[in-house]
């Protein structure tokens, strides 16, 4: 559903005149216009067929051209930029006279920029693009991997063994009151999701992990949708502000909890939530510095399955212990 959207940015005011920026919305072709000493800035957007994204791409686009004199641009892919990206990040802090500094920390990175806000909002612009492809890269390194997990022949007679794809199943809208009737969450739309190689790596799983699936749900940021359709769930995509129980792949047991788990994103114009069959199995209670469950005994290998608060929320270590099921969109109206 979501990939990567292309705008043309026409900034007079500054020395660049026409700028790619690079994010991760859906239906958007580049768009590219020459202009003029008398012409004012303009951007364009050039949605195909998805509201949802070009609504986030308004907003988005506003919120890097917002005045500032610091930004900071939350992205886990901040730890994949490689020698030549941290090459290009010390040429923008000169070309633009801005000071850019990473962090990572609690399970959350990301990138903080200051200086001039015109400067800062060109050089964040840049940083993006970046990370948009350091985020792409990732995946598609990931789709590798999960390819050669699956034993997989090419064979007309066996139509089932086909590239993973992505189906879809709309439902009318419904009106969803949550939140301690603080908000109204309008049901746009759930889509079902169906990836072929994930589901085998988890019905692969399931048979070591012998109790039955729980019905969980993760909120993602729209950047994250179609990565998750494509991977799995992964720790660098949806990480809480507070990972309390261990350094893992965070789900609710509730729509509500998740809301509440992830409650950085109202920057959003949607509320994206995926619902998931997780593979929990056997859990303890989780703490900070965990990165994997604690072992079940003496022999080391012998681990727990999954962590928890021992409530509604549940960490996996492993993303082919969860397979995606549904997309749920919700529109956000205050009372």
């Amino acid at each position: 559903m979501y990939v990567c959207m292309y705008v043309c940015i026409l900034m007079k005011s500054t020395e660049i005149n026409v700028v790619t920026i690079t994010q991760m919305f859906s239906g958007f072709g580049s768009a590219a216009k020459e202009t003029t000493a008398d012409e004012k800035p303009t951007v364009e957007l050039i949605p195909r067929d998805s509201t949802e994204a070009l609504r986030e791409a308004k907003s988005w686009t506003f919120n890097m051209l917002v005045p500032s004199n610091n930004m900071i641009i939350k992205n886990n892919h901040v730890i994949y930029l490689d020698q030549r990206d941290h090459k290009n990040l010390l040429t923008l802090q000169t070309k633009f006279h801005v000071h850019i500094k990473e962090f990572f920390r609690n399970g959350n990175g990301g990138i903080i920029i200051t200086g001039n806000p015109s400067d800062v909002s060109c050089a964040a612009i840049e940083v993006e693009s970046m990370l948009c492809k350091a985020q792409e890269d990732f995946t598609q390194a990931e789709e590798r991997d999960i390819l050669y997990s699956v034993v997989r022949w090419s064979c007309k007679d066996v139509p089932w063994i086909q590239t993973p794809e992505i189906s879809f199943l709309h439902h009318d809208a419904v009106i969803l009151k949550i939140c301690n009737g603080m908000w109204l969450h309008w049901l746009l739309q759930m889509e079902k999701l169906e990836n072929i190689v994930l589901k085998q790596l988890f019905e692969m799983n399931r048979q070591r992990v012998t109790d039955k699936p729980k019905r969980l749900y993760q909120r993602v940021s729209a950047q994250f949708c179609d990565l998750i359709c494509r991977v799995g769930f992964q720790k660098e995509f949806s990480p809480p502000a507070e990972q309390k129980y261990g350094s893992g792949i965070y789900f609710s047991s509730t729509v509500d909890g998740a809301l509440k788990l992830w409650n950085e994103q109202e920057h959003e114009q949607y509320i994206y939530i995926i619902q998931a069959q997780v593979l929990t199995g056997r859990n303890t209670i989780g703490s900070p510095q965990l990165i994997l469950p604690p072992p079940l005994r003496a022999d080391p290998l012998d681990r727990y399955d999954s962590l928890s608060d021992m409530g509604q929320t549940h960490i996996i270590f492993s993303g082919q212990q969860a397979l995606p099921e549904y997309l749920i969109i919700y529109a956000r109206y205050a009372m």
